[in-house]
């Protein structure tokens, strides 16, 4: 059943127009001035407007204008004082219809029904025309985050397949350089110690490359893993990580860790990831007198952030962007390692939607950071 408004400030024509369109089954509204009109619009939703031109105090056509800026429904004028100048300043302002007085009930009764199923389908239409913007929005939010998901995928696949080129190629170098050494030695009969030296050498070369291999399938494949998201105790699993540490190794360091919060995650992961970093600050801080490494946790209303602080060698800022890169590394080959902890710790934080980065000065200790959405903790 439509709902029509009926605004016409002579009564007999309120209750003519009433009785005709009640028999056509219209839930009819009567008003005889503008005051009642917009008090109906506000408690009742009405499908069209008929309006007259003719008002007290103030035009149909002036209180069209204050009507219009409000609601969004079809309005019919009657008049019977018709002109092509008003016909035309309705119509330019967003009128729908005009007819003139008298009026003929059956082409009014047309003219409404038309309107009002008019009105309905551009309403439809914009509505679907706006879920379809919504819905297109929403891909390609999708598709970007995907695209760079892809972008990431992209480098990650370049830097392994230079790895394998470079990092995998030099190990099996060495070996086949000290291969032909010791044919070499054998063949002159060069002194055993000299010998035992090269397959030293060669032991060592090729244990380093096993490592690096191992660590590569362990970084290709992490990706992969599926998360298995449980509570986890970060500081039980702190207080774990640390008493694996082997304190006559790493100098003895002493640890410091306030309370740390309960969280969400993969237990195995998160376990990595204290573990790689606790296990950098006790290496880079083991040639202090007193290496110290402190553990904290800062939790706001986004996010809880973690930080492990050591007093060790620290890093040139500059380099602070790429520590995560994997096979980056910040110091020389006199500390162990291949350059794949940090990598693996920005993989597994960034699976748990989180972010990594890194504060340092050289000779003054560094600062290693990750943080987790508060989605996944639990305080």
């Amino acid at each position: 059943m439509y709902r029509l408004l009926i605004i016409d400030d002579q009564k007999s024509i309120l209750q003519m127009l009433k009785r005709r369109f009640a028999k056509l089954n219209y839930d009819v509204f009567t008003a005889d001035n503008g005051t009642d009109a917009f008090q109906i619009l506000e408690t009742t939703p009405i499908d069209l407007v008929l309006l007259d031109y003719t008002m007290p105090q103030v035009s149909g056509f002036d209180f069209y204008l204050s009507f219009k800026k409000q609601y969004d429904l079809p309005v019919i004028m009657m008049t019977a004082h018709s002109s092509v100048h008003l016909v035309i300043e309705f119509m330019k302002n967003g009128g729908t219809d005009f007819i003139e007085k008298p009026l003929d009930m059956d082409l009014l009764s047309l003219r409404i029904e038309q309107a009002i199923k008019q009105a309905r389908l551009i309403k439809e239409q914009t509505i679907q025309k706006q879920k379809a913007e919504e819905e297109l929005r929403k891909n390609n939010v999708i598709l970007l985050e995907k695209t760079k998901k892809l972008e990431q995928k992209n480098k990650e696949l370049d830097a392994f397949a230079a790895a394998v080129s470079h990092d995998l190629r030099a190990p099996v170098n060495n070996v086949i350089g000290l291969i032909d050494l010791v044919k070499i030695k054998l063949e002159t009969e060069t002194a055993n110690s000299e010998i035992d030296l090269y397959f030293e050498l060669i032991e060592k070369s090729i244990n380093r490359m096993k490592l690096l291999i191992s660590e590569l399938l362990g970084f290709a494949k992490m990706q992969q893993v599926k998360k298995n998201i449980e509570e986890i105790d970060t500081q039980q699993l702190v207080a774990e990580v640390v008493s694996t540490i082997n304190a006559d190794e790493m100098n003895n360091p002493q640890f410091k860790f306030t309370e740390l919060p309960k969280i969400k995650g993969d237990l195995i992961l998160i376990r990595q990831v204290f573990y790689n970093l606790i296990h950098n600050a006790a290496k880079y801080s083991r040639i202090k007198p007193t290496p110290l490494i402190t553990i904290i946790a800062n939790t706001d209303n986004h996010e809880v952030v973690f930080a492990v602080k050591d007093n060790g060698i620290g890093f040139n800022l500059k380099n602070a962007n790429v520590l995560y890169n994997i096979f980056t590394r910040a110091h020389s080959n006199d500390y162990e390692g291949i350059g794949i902890g940090l990598a693996n710790v920005k993989r597994i934080v960034e699976r748990h939607d989180g972010r990594v980065w890194a504060e340092g000065e050289e000779g003054k200790g560094a600062t290693f950071y990750f943080a987790l959405p508060r989605n996944f903790v639990q305080m």
